[in-house]
């Protein structure tokens, strides 16, 4: 028989004599792997959750300059929000000489208070988007994009008075197009009905018109806007186009997705925001267990690697067995890790979370005096998506460490002579 297939048989028949023990240290392999898997995964999934906001809007960040004063309105009616007051054109023009910056649309968000009824309006710079639309779609972010969202009726036209409702209010308060609203002191007529993507709520209101008429409702001075929305050709770019924004606009708060990573909770931050640390740290811990598992399963086998010595084994030899164990041990525990991960996938992906309605609750009318109307709760899944190349890399990678270690832990056990380790 040759010295591979001794080798070989002597493995299977020593894993199914000791059964309860290879068990053990299979499933303590396994753990491990799915402990240094899963958070990674997580970490992406959260990430990618945080990131569908902007990823509907096509856009990588959302600029606005707030004030110091009350966020309280002093009186009813048409308003700037506190939250984003006017920003010049000459100063949101030069954002787009930041490097890494390749799209900048601007757009004015106003809010409308009145007796047990608010709402906010969004004027977009309409033909600017209709232009756009026809000849490049890719150019459109921010509520630029409110035609990809109709669902009925047609787009205003600019110039006329004629606004978009958002499907929920509008069902609300019975707006179809063809229908008048008051917005001010001017009386726009329901060209359309959009439904906005899941996600884009941060962008949101309740109403779309076209931004001179924005402009006009509250005296803002041309080429004025107070939100702006930026895609950035690199995300590693992006915290250094926020840096460079907040120095050309003083005061202005800049949210990407990493700022909607700490509204999900303390898991997505840590897998999120301090996924390397994190994956570092369960990869040592990882490491430990495995060393705990094979030098316990080690333990076990000193008496018998001292019996085989005794009967011609050489060290080599002895010490090859013992660490071929702890490979193949290490390829059954990384497919089951990976098992494991595809499992926990599966359950978490099927969790809810709250995404935001808004830039910060100071965008929400309601927020302040209550409203009939209540927006819906926005919710998504947690994306989890697990790589197929994991179902063979991870088992390969495994049997490669727990062979290594079951080398270096055979040496450490094999030390001495024969006859003293099976009288010890």
């Amino acid at each position: 028989m040759s010295p591979f297939k001794i080798h070989s048989v002597y493995l299977i028949k020593e894993l199914l004599y000791r059964w309860g023990r290879s068990i053990f240290v299979v499933g303590g392999v396994g753990l491990a792997v799915s402990m240094v898997i899963l958070l990674p995964v997580l970490g992406e999934g959260f990430q990618s959750l945080a990131q569908l906001p902007f990823k509907n809007l096509a856009a990588d960040l959302v600029v606005q300059q707030g004030t110091t004063e009350s966020a309280l309105p002093e009186t009813m009616g048409l308003m700037i929000p506190y939250s984003a007051q006017p920003i010049a054109e000459n100063k949101w023009n030069s954002l787009r000489t930041i490097e890494g910056v390749t799209e900048v649309m601007g757009t004015v968000l106003l809010w409308n208070f009145a007796p047990g009824k608010f709402f906010s309006v969004s004027g977009i710079p309409l033909q600017s988007a209709i232009e756009n639309e026809n000849e490049n779609p890719e150019n459109l972010i921010g509520p630029a994009k409110v035609k990809e969202w109709l669902i009925k009726g047609r787009m205003p036209k600019a110039g006329k008075y004629e606004a978009l409702v958002e499907r929920h209010y509008g069902a609300f308060y019975s707006l179809i197009p063809g229908k008048s609203i008051n917005i001010g002191s001017t009386s726009f007529t329901i060209s359309g009905i959009v439904d906005i993507q899941q996600g884009s709520q941060i962008a949101s209101a309740n109403f779309y018109l076209d931004i001179n008429e924005a402009r006009r409702l509250v005296n803002m001075k041309e080429g004025h806007v107070n939100q702006l929305f930026l895609r950035v050709s690199d995300p590693s770019k992006a915290d250094a186009a926020k840096a460079s924004i907040q120095k050309i606009i003083p005061n202005s708060s800049v949210v990407s997705a990493d700022s909607f990573l700490s509204l999900l909770g303390t898991l997505s931050r840590l897998t999120g925001q301090f996924q390397q640390v994190t994956t570092s740290v369960a990869g040592v811990l990882a490491l430990l267990l495995l060393i705990v598992f094979l030098r316990g399963a080690m333990g076990e086998r000193q008496r018998e690697a001292a019996v085989l010595r005794a009967i011609g084994w050489s060290r080599g030899h002895v010490r090859k067995q013992l660490s071929a164990e702890a490979a193949f041990q290490g390829f059954l525990g990384g497919t089951i890790g990976v098992l494991l991960t595809w499992l926990a996938a599966q359950g978490l992906s099927t969790l809810k979370f709250s995404l935001p309605n808004g830039l910060q609750k100071s965008n929400d009318p309601a927020a302040f005096l209550g409203s009939q109307y209540v927006a819906p709760a926005v919710e998504a899944n947690l994306p989890l998506n697990l790589d197929p190349h994991l179902w063979l890399t991870a088992p390969i990678a495994t049997a490669l460490i727990c062979g290594i270690l079951g080398w270096w832990l055979a040496g450490q056990r094999l030390k001495g002579t024969p006859w003293g380790k099976i009288r010890a």
